[in-house]
Formats: C-alpha cells, structure tokens, sequence
C-alpha cells in the first residue's frame, strides 16, 4: 500500500473483533506474542492471556502514539475511568471533556506520543477519540447518509435482548419490501469499492479474489450477523447502522471489565510492550526474536507476487515449535501460499471464528510444526 495511507490515524477502534484472538491466547497461553497493532484494540487484550512480551508493528506512528497511550490509560486508570476517556457507553465522546482532558494530562505518555495527542484533542475539544480513526469515520458515514432518505427506521434491530425475538423480527422485515431497502443501501455502501477508495484506501482498496460479487459477499456477512447474535452485542452493526456504539452490550472486548482489570493486572507485573515502526516482513527478516502467537490481521490480503507465496516460509524464523499463525483475509485470499512446515489448524477454532462480530474475514489459522 502507498506510504499515503499510513499518514493519518487510520483506525481508532478495531475493525476485527480482538475476542477471537483472546479466546485462542487463553487456550494456547503465549509467553511471547508478535502482532499488528493497528489501534492498539486488537492487541492490547491478549494482555488478558498473560503473555510475558509483546510485539506490535504498525507503518503509521500515529497507530504506535495510539496503542502507547491505550496502555497507559489501562494502566494507570480505573475501569470507568477508561469508558469515558474513549467515550464508550453508558459515556459518549462529545462529554466529559474536562475529565477526559484531566486524565490526558495525568498520564505518563512519551514527548512524541503526548505531542501528538495534544494536537489531535486540542483539534476536537477533547471529544472522546473512538471514532476519529478513517475507518471510523468511513463506516459512520453511512448511517448518516440513510438518515437523511429513511430517518431511524431500523433502530428497532437492536432493542431485542433474545435471539428467537431478533430473529421473528428480521424474518418479518426480510419480506417488506420498503423495510429491506435499509439493509441493503448498508451494504451496496460497504461493497463499493469506488465509495472506500475515496473515503479510506486512497486507491489502494484490496484487489478481490472471492467469488462472487461485492453485494453478495457483504449481504451474507449481514446474515451471518444478524442471525447468530444480538446486534445489541455487536459494536460493528452499531457502527453500521446507528453510527455509534450505543449499547454497552456490544462494546469491544477491550471494554469488557473483566478482560480490562486482567490486563491492568498483567501490566502490573511489567511485561515487555515494544510497538515497533515497520511492517510484518521487514521485522521478520530483521528481527531474530520468537513468538509463540502470530496475529497478522488482514494484512497478508495486500501481498502480492513473492509475498503472498512465502510469507508463511520468513515468518518461520520468528517462531517457536508449536507456535500459532492467524490470518484474516478481506476479500482477497492470498494465492499460492507455501504452507510447508504449518499443520492448517482452524477447524480447531470454528466455533470461536463463526462467533466473530465482524463477519468480514475469511480467517485461518495454521500451527507451526518446528
């Protein structure tokens, strides 16, 4: 990707739900993690699974200045402390922005990292930074845009607190033609690639090798949604069509008390953090450290050539016996991939893969043999 895309904050959440990575961590019980830090929010809760070290790469250092402050935030603020920095419910981003601009001001943070931040809040006001990221602001966009035609006509979606409701509900509305309409403006938008290469890519929207077409691909990940779970409990349909994370059922996992006050406490006996300026295949070729969990995100989407055949043969050095690779893929699934040494381990983990929140991945996760 252009070295254009890595020039701004490009997520402040996480589009992928971190939980199916956390479910595996506490399963497999890493000492050593290597991840792509994005926000910040898609590793930072592996710190639930106890891990000793963890790596994470990012090419834009706004991404790092983000992760950096995240951790202090978890380390050296309470549980609801942290809610209304972000802005999660029952809080919102455009509040508390004294207390917000008073706990920015009480953290340990970096010049850089602190530099950058008092920019950014100084910008806004202190308004809560969950959806300042490009995806963000990109996915948040379309409800704005159907509220203009439709108003809030769907909003009834997420008002069930049982799947049997949810489900007579949506089978009801899947019939009316006038009603079916808003799901469908939802994902004409998300399966435009003209629509996020001007809002997000800057013409470097993934090259799509699924079959199928744009709107049938995200028409069954809406399915997949709303029929295996609340979308009261799923921040990505919330984003999608209410524009905000409204329900504090479906906050991130890195909201969730529990997994918070695990991973202040394995902050607490310091483990070693390194947020790393520079991409997976560099560091791998560079780097002589080794890791029992791999979490690539969607990133092996994007290579190309030589790349996507033997990323999976360089990451070999980097790895412990034993050790597990994931792999999300967005619409594009590398081809030709040299797997040699790897045992292909994702039936393992089906059911925490179909009880994803984002349904946009086609994910595998593969062992390495040693």
């Amino acid at each position: 990707m252009s070295a254009n895309y890595f020039n701004d904050l490009n997520y402040s959440l996480a589009n992928e739900d971190t939980r199916l990575e956390l479910e595996m961590c506490r399963t497999i019980q890493p000492k050593s993690i290597l991840s792509i830090c994005g926000s910040g929010g898609r590793f930072l809760p592996l710190l639930a699974a106890g891990p000793k070290k963890i790596v994470a790469l990012d090419l834009a250092p706004q991404q790092l200045y983000l992760a950096e402050l995240r951790q202090r935030i978890i380390f050296e603020c309470d549980f609801d402390g942290f809610l209304l920095f972000w802005g999660f419910p029952p809080f919102k981003t455009t509040e508390n922005r004294k207390k917000r601009k008073a706990i920015f001001e009480s953290l340990t943070l970096s010049a850089e990292c602190r530099r950058y931040f008092v920019e950014l809040f100084t910008k806004h006001d202190y308004e809560g930074l969950i959806y300042k990221g490009k995806w963000e602001r990109t996915i948040i966009g379309i409800p704005k845009i159907l509220r203009r035609f439709i108003g809030g006509n769907y909003d009834k979606m997420f008002e069930f607190k049982t799947q049997a409701e949810q489900d007579a509900f949506m089978k009801s509305k899947l019939a009316d033609n006038l009603w079916k309409l808003i799901p469908r403006l939802v994902v004409l938008l998300l399966g435009n690639a003209a629509f996020f290469n001007a809002c997000l890519y800057r013409g470097h929207f993934v090259k799509k090798n699924v079959s199928g077409s744009y709107y049938d691909f995200y028409r069954l990940a809406f399915r997949r949604l709303f029929f295996n779970g609340l979308a009261r409990e799923n921040y990505f349909l919330q984003l999608c069509f209410l524009g905000e994370i409204r329900y504090p059922e479906g906050v991130p996992v890195e909201g969730l008390e529990n997994v918070f006050l695990t991973c202040k406490k394995t902050l607490k006996k310091n483990p070693e953090i390194n947020l790393v300026l520079d991409n997976v295949l560099e560091y791998s070729r560079k780097s002589d450290e080794k890791f029992d969990f791999v979490s690539l995100s969607d990133v092996p989407s994007y290579f190309v050539g030589e790349d996507e055949r033997n990323y999976m043969q360089g990451l070999k050095r980097n790895l412990n016996p034993g050790a597990v690779v994931i792999v999300r893929c967005y619409l594009r699934i590398p081809e030709g991939t040299i797997l040699t040494g790897y045992e292909d381990v994702t039936e393992t983990y089906r059911k925490e893969i179909d009880a994803e929140k984002v349904q946009m991945y086609n994910t595998f996760v593969y062992r390495f043999k040693g």
